[in-house]
């Protein structure tokens, strides 16, 4: 059951993705597709807040918090993070695919990961960089390589989506350190997303703003209600996640493989490389998971 669960929480994100790259592609405009899931998912954290006193406690902490110093203004700035990867989300996943893009994420985000531990970034603190899991990560870059080879070899034209995804999952990585640091104080996982979602959702008005004035459009929004979804799921894999963080990203790369196989968009293929290189990322989670695991044990 448990493993049931993860596998699904990690599948919302590819649920997200095709959501949201279906609706920019509806409007003809990611920025716009982006802004449309961080309004329903804000709509939803008001309600949540309004309905529930122990997230507007860690809200109002949090708030305090920064008033007092002992949260940085800049830490506070993780939905900065959101805001570029909805906006990339809308724009790439047309392009590339649900899978493609994911695997481009993770890859990304495991890189650096090793950044953000060597920095300490997160509440734990510094962390080596040790070698098994540099050797990790470089297994998780050769699987994001092998995964889009027929893409990079066959075709200039999705290179940039591709390196986009990439630098989303680097942006990931850093936005999960900052929003753990918040929610130490915050104390309720939904009081730090109110403040993502409510920051994203400001600096996504001013990107869209600046996109329409420099001669970009959006269409008409579309009558279909699932198209709406995107921030629904982000809510729904986060409210979750913190009881399935050992598997969320296994589930991520097998609900994105499913997206692509079931619902495929137009430029999207599921072929030997892709599921090679999927399969590889997996096992490179895997083992980054077990070592973890065996360092916590032997402490």
């Amino acid at each position: 059951m448990y493993i049931a669960l993860a596998v699904f929480v990690g599948a919302l994100t590819a649920a997200q993705s095709r959501f949201n790259g279906e609706l920019s592609q509806q409007i003809h405009n990611g920025i716009g597709a982006g802004l449309i899931s961080n309004i329903v998912g804000s709509i939803i954290l008001i309600v949540i807040a309004l309905l529930f006193k122990k997230d507007r406690e860690g809200i109002k902490r949090t708030i305090s918090a920064v008033k007092s110093g002992q949260v940085a203004w800049w830490e506070m700035l993780g939905g900065l993070g959101g805001t570029f990867f909805l906006s990339t989300q809308g724009i790439t996943v047309p392009e590339i695919g649900v899978a493609l893009f994911t695997i481009s994420l993770v890859g990304g985000q495991t890189a650096s990961s090793l950044l953000v531990d060597k920095l300490g970034l997160t509440p734990s603190g510094k962390k080596p960089v040790t070698l098994s899991r540099v050797l990790i990560a470089s297994v998780t870059l050769l699987s994001v390589s092998i995964a889009v080879f027929p893409d990079l070899s066959n075709s200039t034209f999705k290179i940039l989506p591709i390196i986009l995804a990439i630098l989303a999952g680097i942006v990931v990585a850093f936005q999960q350190a900052v929003n753990a640091r918040v929610n130490v104080v915050a104390q309720r996982p939904l009081a730090t997303t109110f403040f993502n979602f409510i920051i994203g959702t400001f600096f996504l008005i001013i990107a869209l703003a600046i996109n329409l004035l420099r001669g970009g459009s959006i269409g008409r929004l579309p009558m279909s209600p699932w198209l709406y979804l995107g921030g629904v799921c982000g809510l729904t894999f986060i409210a979750v996640s913190a009881y399935t963080l050992t598997f969320s990203v296994s589930g991520q790369l097998i609900g994105a493989l499913l997206f692509d196989w079931l619902a495929p968009t137009n430029h999207a293929t599921v072929s030997g490389y892709l599921l090679t290189g999927t399969a590889m990322t997996m096992c490179a989670v895997v083992a980054s998971r077990f070592i973890n695991v065996r360092r916590g044990v032997r402490s």
